[in-house]
């Protein structure tokens, strides 16, 4: 079970962690969330487990990917788990660099977006929401 997830549910986030002692189950103490990333537009030779995570590293530390991506059933996408921080921008797009020195755009999309406060660097509510702002 924690090793598939996170899931969305009828427009639901359920994100599961293995419990550590004395762990917080408050938002306002979360740091980082798993968040499925979808990209599109990612040249063939990058189509790898490696290149995949070389990719999705630009945006926070990628954990694993969706069976589809893994056996390869649709090439015009794929889908990587991230544990992404609470300080993220959430980028649109990544600038890739190519072996001969040519750059490509690689498409984000993310199915759910968090909530996050780049102020206090939480998922617990929004910055417009911030009581420090």
């Amino acid at each position: 079970v924690l090793d598939n997830g996170p899931w969305d549910i009828w427009e639901y986030h359920l994100a599961l962690r293995k419990w550590i002692k004395g762990m917080s189950l408050s938002l306002e103490n979360s740091k980082s969330i798993l968040v499925w990333v979808k990209l599109s537009k990612v040249p063939v030779q990058y189509w790898t487990k490696l290149g995949l995570s070389y990719i999705a590293s630009v945006l926070s530390r990628p954990l694993y990917m969706d069976s589809n991506t893994v056996n390869r059933f649709a090439l015009s996408y794929a889908r990587v788990c991230v544990d992404m921080l609470a300080s993220s921008s959430f980028p649109k797009s990544i600038l890739l660099e190519l072996d001969d020195g040519t750059t490509t755009n690689i498409e984000v999309e993310y199915p759910w977006k968090p909530l996050a406060c780049t102020l206090c660097k939480v998922f617990d509510h929004s910055n417009k929401n911030c009581p420090k702002a």
